[in-house]
C-alpha cells in the first residue's frame, strides 16, 4: 500500500517509546536490576536505566529524560513540592539498617564528630539523617562541616581521609565498613522513616506501568526464593562477596505488591496508610524548610496500576 494511503487512512498507530525508569546503586532497588539482567524485562516497553545517584535521577526526571524513578519518599515529596507533576505508584522497601553513618575508627560516637567533616549527598534524605545524627550527638549544625559527595564516591572519599564520616547506604556502607570504618548510626534508630517508592510522571496510563510493577515483583520473588543465585549475579561490581551481599539485604524489607497496595489504597476521604506513615517525614522536611507547602497526599498517591496488577494476579490464581 502506498505511504500516502496509509497516512490518509489514519488508522496506523505509532509505536510508543519504552517507559524509562531510573535507579541508582542501592540494594533496595536490586529486584529491578535482577529482573532486567535475567531477561525478564521487555526492552521495547520498559527500560531500567542505571543512574550515578539519586541526584542524577531527580535531575533527569526534571529534564524530561526519564518517565519515572525509584526514589526515597522524601525525594518524591520534594519533587512534587517543586512543581513536577508526579505520582507515587508503589511503595517498594523500608530501610532497617541499610542506611548508615560510617566514621573513622577514632570516632566512637556521634558526639565525637564535633569539628569534623561529614560527607553526604545533599538530598532531602541526607538532611534528614544528618539532623537525626546531630541530635544523637547533641551537636549543633555549626559544630560540624558538611561536604556534598555523590554516592558512588563515598567509599573513595573515606579511604582517602578527605572526610571523617559519611552518610551513606548499602552496598557502599558495607564496602566502607570492610575498609575499617566504624558504624555509629543507622536507620534502625529511625524506624519507619526511610521508605522507597516508585514515582512516575502524572498522566501515564496504568496499563503502561504494569511491566514495571511486574518486573519489581518478579525480581523480589527471585531474591526471596533463591537468594544465593541472586547474590551471585548482583554482588558483581559491588566489591562485596556473595555472602556479604546477602548480609546487606538484612538491613531492609523488600515489599511485595499486595503490601504496597494496602499502603497506597485510599479510603473515601482520600486517606491511606502511606500518607499516615509519611506525615512524620513531611513534618521533618517542613521543620528543615525543605517543603514550601503541605503535601497533597490524595493527589500524590495513585494506586490504579497496583489495582490493575491485583486484578491480573487474581485471574492467574483462579483454577
Amino acid at each position: 500500500m502506498p505511504l500516502a494511503a496509509v497516512l490518509l487512512g489514519g488508522c496506523v498507530e505509532m509505536p510508543q517509546a519504552p517507559l524509562r525508569i531510573g535507579i541508582n546503586a542501592w540494594v533496595g532497588y536490586d529486584p529491578l536490576v535482577l529482573a532486567r539482567d535475567q531477561g525478564g524485562v521487555d526492552g521495547q516497553v520498559l527500560r531500567i536505566i542505571d543512574m550515578f545517584s539519586n541526584t542524577d535521577s531527580l535531575r533527569a526526571l526534571r529534564n524530561g529524560l526519564l518517565d519515572g524513578a525509584a526514589l526515597t519518599l522524601d525525594e518524591a515529596l520534594r519533587l512534587a513540592d517543586g512543581g513536577l507533576p508526579v505520582v507515587i505508584i508503589a511503595m517498594i522497601n523500608q530501610s532497617e539498617g541499610a542506611d548508615a553513618v560510617l566514621a573513622r575508627p577514632d570516632v566512637l560516637h556521634a558526639s565525637d564528630l564535633r569539628g569534623r567533616i561529614i560527607g553526604l549527598e545533599k538530598t532531602a534524605l541526607g538532611a534528614v539523617v544528618l539532623e537525626q545524627l546531630l541530635q544523637e550527638g547533641s551537636l549543633r549544625p555549626s559544630e560540624v562541616s558538611t561536604l556534598h559527595v555523590e554516592a558512588a564516591q563515598h567509599a573513595d572519599m573515606m579511604r582517602a581521609g578527605r572526610i571523617d564520616a559519611v552518610i551513606t547506604f548499602e552496598p557502599m556502607a558495607s564496602q566502607i565498613e570492610q575498609a575499617g570504618m566504624r558504624r555509629i548510626f543507622d536507620s534502625r534508630q529511625m524506624p519507619g522513616e526511610i521508605i522507597d517508592v516508585l514515582v512516575v510522571r502524572r498522566g501515564i496510563a496504568p496499563q503502561r506501568l504494569l511491566p514495571l510493577l511486574q518486573a519489581w515483583e518478579r525480581g523480589r520473588q527471585a531474591l526471596e526464593h533463591d537468594p544465593a543465585a541472586a547474590a551471585a549475579l548482583l554482588a558483581v561490581g559491588t566489591d562485596l562477596s556473595e555472602k556479604d551481599y546477602l548480609q546487606t539485604l538484612k538491613g531492609l524489607k523488600l515489599l511485595p505488591l499486595d503490601t504496597s497496595l494496602r499502603e497506597l489504597r485510599q479510603d473515601e476521604r482520600g486517606h491511606s496508610l502511606l500518607a499516615a506513615h509519611g506525615r512524620l517525614m513531611e513534618r521533618t522536611l517542613q521543620r528543615l524548610q525543605l517543603l514550601s507547602r503541605p503535601v497533597d497526599w490524595k493527589t500524590l498517591i495513585d494506586d490504579r496500576a497496583l489495582r490493575l496488577w491485583q486484578t491480573g494476579a487474581a485471574t492467574k490464581d483462579q483454577p
